[in-house]
């Protein structure tokens, strides 16, 4: 049978009453049993109180007495040497807290017991609704239908808004766009197309070279060096030139002819010239992505193109090296070198010129004895390239000098004059065998030092030798403005020489050419504002002292520069008392750096 779920508490109430029920008489039964206990020990004192009184008639020697001790409560009686019977002092009736406190024993164990057989009651109870067997009522159901019975109607699906577009006056007309038609004929060719492939070549080679050139109107980004893998060298400060250039080079590297493969070369490294002025994270992820692009690229140069590559790859490496800090970067330059002893590759003309370089920039980054350890195998590098042919040889000749540059600016200024003697005379040789603008400005800034540490008649000649050198080196566009830099320092060098009366009009003109140049590299702003500063221009001056100590670390010659332009300045008629006094409180700021 199905046994309904109600009955469960109905048997859970019962017992609960028979549980209650028990512990009720429990506690009766317990009370009772004090009272009984309490009657019993009182007969058993009535009993003891009488056969202590017998034993006393029994010692008595005179009936009076024994009939005095029966009728009155026991004397004291004197000591005796007979041990006397004890006497017996009635109990006190005991209260009703003292019955209580007697009878919780039988208390704890009534309710121990009571709670003992309500759990024996309630586990049997449960037990016993487990082992039921619920069987399923028998539905009457068939009886009453003649066929199965039908499944019960399924739920319709939710209705959807239906959305209604209404045009609007306002709405953007339909663009019927038209597919051009397919022209299945063969175009004829054109009558000059003989003529037009021989001069194709040319054209191409030309027209990213023109284009690069149109979109850089300031001329600070120059192609130079080798024709066909050129390098990208910048005059002066950043421009915002590079993000034009890199547009017209991102569109033509996707073309397969001369241009293409040109602006696939250059790209990386017009990027590196756009990482120097990138804060530093964003400069170290752009120059890493760079460096792999070059190492994934050395896989599928082949020809003359494979060694340019792999110099250009070292030189990325040392870009990224250039960014490190303290022991990491001189570490990584030994893990550079460890590797590259090792390659067969590193044996080109073009990728000792690229080790050369990195020598170089890892001995600028040393002092005393290890800067010169760096620099000596720098020497080694040149021998090694000497050795591979006339060309060969006369770049040696260029970068020998460089090294002993190297040496002299480690060395103290009475003890230069030795190494600047032997760059001057590799610098020459150099610039002999095969005259460039580069060369031809490195042997004018070296005449240019050795003339402040040479007496003054050697001296004027050592100018003399400069200034012609940089006049050469003014001819190309590239060095153009560094070539301007070098005359101004050649002719403030010149016009503090002894018995030699300086020349304003002459140094002021090349600073207004440097000027209007362009932008103005940070190593000529110094010579620019000690120009103007002796052409009379006080406040101009000033203020190229200011942007310098703005841009750049304030070094001592230029916060004296603009100590000397500020007290011409005071003194000047109808000066502008607001804008000296500005510079006066930021020329302190500037000596407070110091």
């Amino acid at each position: 049978m199905k046994v309904s779920s109600s009955s469960r508490p109905r048997d859970r109430l019962l017992v609960a009453r028979i549980a209650y029920l028990v512990l009720l008489a429990s506690v009766t039964g317990a009370c009772g049993n004090t009272r009984e206990e309490e009657e019993q020990r009182a007969r058993h004192a009535r009993q003891m109180r009488d056969v202590a009184r017998m034993l006393d008639a029994m010692e008595a020697s005179e009936p009076a007495d024994l009939a005095t001790i029966m009728e009155a409560p026991l004397p004291d009686l004197p000591k005796t040497t007979r041990r006397g019977a004890a006497s017996y002092t009635p109990p006190e009736p005991r209260t009703l807290g003292s019955r209580a406190i007697a009878g919780w024993p039988f208390l704890a164990i009534g309710g121990a017991g009571t709670g003992t057989l309500a759990m024996v009651l309630l586990a049997m109870s449960r037990r016993r609704a487990r082992r039921r067997i619920v069987v399923d009522a028998t539905s009457l159901a068939s009886h009453f239908v003649d066929g199965p019975l039908d499944p019960p109607p399924a739920r319709a699906p939710p209705v959807s808004p239906e959305w209604i577009y209404q045009r609007s006056a306002y709405e953007t007309p339909d663009l019927h766009m038209t597919e051009q038609p397919v022209d299945l004929l063969v175009p004829l060719p054109p009558a000059n197309a003989t003529a037009t492939a021989e001069l194709a070549p040319a054209v191409r080679r030309s027209d990213l070279r023109d284009r690069l050139a149109e979109a850089d109107a300031l001329r600070t980004l120059h192609l130079v060096g080798d024709e066909r893998f050129p390098c990208i060298r910048r005059s002066g400060e950043s421009s915002g030139m590079e993000q034009a250039w890199e547009d017209i080079l991102v569109v033509q590297a996707r073309q397969d002819d001369e241009d293409g493969r040109l602006a696939r070369w250059l790209l990386p490294a017009l990027r590196m010239q756009r990482a120097r002025d990138l804060p530093r994270r964003d400069a170290e992820r752009l120059l890493t992505a760079i460096e792999q692009d070059a190492a994934g690229a050395l896989d599928r140069m082949e020809g003359e193109e494979s060694p340019h590559g792999f110099a250009r790859w070292i030189r990325c490496r040392l870009a990224c090296i250039e960014r490190l800090s303290g022991a990491n970067r001189l570490f990584a330059l030994r893990d550079l070198f460890a590797g590259l002893a090792r390659d067969p590759r590193c044996e080109h003309p073009l990728a000792l010129d690229a080790c050369i370089d990195a020598q170089l920039a890892w001995a600028s980054w040393l002092l005393g004895a290890a800067a010169m350890t760096r620099l000596d195998e720098a020497e080694r590098y040149c021998d090694r390239l000497a050795a591979f042919g006339p060309d060969a040889a006369t770049r040696a000749l260029r970068r020998r000098g460089e090294t002993w540059l190297h040496r002299a600016n480690t060395r103290k200024p009475a003890e230069r004059l030795s190494d600047l003697e032997r760059a001057q005379s590799s610098l020459d040789d150099a610039h002999a065998r095969h005259a460039e603008a580069e060369t031809a400005l490195l042997v004018a800034r070296t005449a240019q030092q050795r003339a402040r540490l040479l007496p003054a008649e050697d001296a004027a000649a050592a100018c003399s030798h400069a200034l012609l050198h940089a006049f050469l080196a003014e001819h190309d566009p590239a060095w153009r403005v560094d070539a301007l830099a070098c005359r101004l320092d050649i002719q403030l060098t010149y016009e503090s020489l002894p018995e030699h009366a300086a020349q304003a009009s002459v140094t002021a003109a090349i600073g207004r050419s440097l000027e209007a140049a362009g932008s103005v590299p940070a190593s000529a702003r110094t010579a620019i504002a000690e120009a103007r500063l002796r052409d009379g221009d006080h406040a101009g001056a000033a203020a190229w002292c200011e942007a310098i100590c703005r841009t750049d670390a304030a070094d001592d010659r230029v916060v004296g520069l603009w100590r000397d332009a500020c007290r011409l300045w005071a003194g000047d008629r109808g000066h502008d008392a607001v804008a000296l006094t500005r510079s006066l409180r930021h020329l302190a700021i500037a000596r407070s750096t110091l």
